[in-house]
């Protein structure tokens, strides 16, 4: 039960640092406005460019969805991937990996970025891994559905870009004295 827990605590992490979000404080008539910073993650390039490792797999033993404490529609699905071939880092086969990802009404997950698809079993992916995990598995950074050599070719290439990633300060905090009008 302690593993669930942390996954599910790892996972909230994860989710934050991975999604840019944003709130305000109100206080004594000052607004003010943050939001969390995370490299961009909307193409294969800047995905594999973060991540440790990059395979070409496909998704071979069950998935296991274990959902988060405070909201049982999010949570993480885990799943074993047979590696076909490594673009980047090490990976030894199989693997298990860990995918934060929405429940939907249909019993079916969901996630919000493009390069960022739920893992089904039996399909073929591109998947970036993160190796920040415990020692059983690696957190999903990227995964896209790899149908053929096109695919391949395509996170091939997006490996070997090497694309550098902007530094971000996070710096991005700001306090606006009066109240805004609607």
């Amino acid at each position: 039960m302690r593993k669930h827990a942390l996954i599910a605590a790892v996972t909230t992490v994860l989710a934050l640092a991975v999604t840019a979000g944003a709130y305000v404080l109100l206080e004594d008539g000052e607004i003010t406005v943050s939001s969390l910073c995370a490299p961009p993650a909307s193409t294969p390039e800047h995905v594999a460019a973060f991540a440790d490792t990059v395979v070409i797999g496909t998704v071979s033993g069950p998935i296991r969805y274990t959902p988060n404490g405070a909201d049982s529609a999010t949570g993480v699905q885990v799943a074993t991937l047979t590696v076909e071939r490594t673009l980047k880092g090490a990976a030894q086969d199989p693997l298990t990996v860990v995918q934060a990802v929405t429940r939907t009404a249909r019993n079916t997950y969901t996630t919000t970025e493009p390069v960022y698809q739920p893992l089904i079993t039996g399909q073929r992916y591109a998947v970036a891994l993160l190796d920040r995990a415990d020692a059983d598995s690696r957190w999903v950074w990227g995964a896209e559905r790899a149908t053929g050599a096109a695919d391949d070719d395509r996170w091939a290439d997006a490996v070997a870009a090497k694309v550098v990633l902007p530094t971000g300060t996070c710096d991005d905090t700001s306090t606006i004295t009066s109240t805004p009008t609607p």
